[in-house]
């Protein structure tokens, strides 16, 4: 049953997968976390590349007329993943923000959100823990982006230097890829609408940051810099709620 769900291309598989695995219903007896995980990810990947990815001009030589929108940079993915995965640490750049610049700032809107986002429990509900790498965060993409290429959502590019090591990744969101997002996915798969309102949240106030600006930002916080090499980094619960309360003078 599964494989010939799997065959049914990615629309039908995602929302079995929501629809019913996510709530705990087994197939055959077998409860299959480990591919409601897989496809998760893959889902994940798939709206940041959709959100956060810019409109190519009409104009542009560079690209062919299959492609519509244009990301860039591997870095950048792995970024903003990590902002998805652990609403806490979105939450305390948040407020760094708003420390930063209140004149440019809606104090009330930000208090709201970090207000919902914890009122929803969501830095122990929707935390999805990364590993911490040589540089950051990080998960290994390979297999989605290959997914996601060969199912016609995108079109990956890259170079490579003298010791065959991809770099300049470049990935572009095709029409029919767009297509399938706009009027299948964001559509009729419910679970979506929570990853799609957080993609704009953080796109709203984080989106004109490239990869290595948000990869510096989340370098200053002590948990994730000193989190070691191949093991999971820390939350920061605690250190959001100090901080919301000496800006807001009240607790979450």
């Amino acid at each position: 049953m599964i494989f010939e769900l799997a065959n049914c291309g990615f629309f039908l598989v995602i929302k079995v997968f929501y629809g019913k695995l996510v709530m705990g219903i087994n197939l055959g007896g077998v409860r299959l976390n480990r591919i409601d995980r897989t496809y998760r990810d893959k889902l994940r990947i798939l709206l940041i590349l959709y959100f956060f990815s810019e409109e190519i001009d009409a104009d542009s030589e560079e690209v062919e007329d299959q492609y519509k929108k244009v990301f860039r940079s591997e870095v950048r993915i792995q970024k903003i993943d990590f902002l998805i995965r652990y609403p806490d640490y979105l939450s305390f750049e948040l407020l760094e923000l708003l420390e930063e610049d209140e004149s440019r700032i809606n104090k009330e809107e930000i208090k709201e959100e970090i207000k919902s986002i914890f009122d929803n429990n969501e830095p122990e509900i929707r935390r999805d823990d990364m590993l911490r790498y040589f540089f950051g965060a990080y998960e290994e993409i390979d297999h989605i982006i290959a997914f996601l290429v060969s199912t016609d959502f995108i079109v990956y590019k890259s170079k490579k230097n003298a010791a065959g090591r991809e770099y300049d990744k470049i990935y572009y969101l095709t029409q029919n890829g767009i297509a399938k997002i706009e009027n299948q996915i964001l559509k009729h798969i419910d679970k979506t609408k929570w990853y799609g309102e957080r993609c704009k949240l953080i796109k709203k106030y984080f989106g004109n940051l490239t990869g290595t600006e948000l990869k510096v930002r989340q370098y200053t916080h002590e948990e994730y810099r000193l989190t070691p090499i191949n093991e999971y980094i820390k939350g920061v619960q605690e250190n959001v709620k100090n901080k919301y309360y000496s800006i807001f003078g009240e607790e979450i």
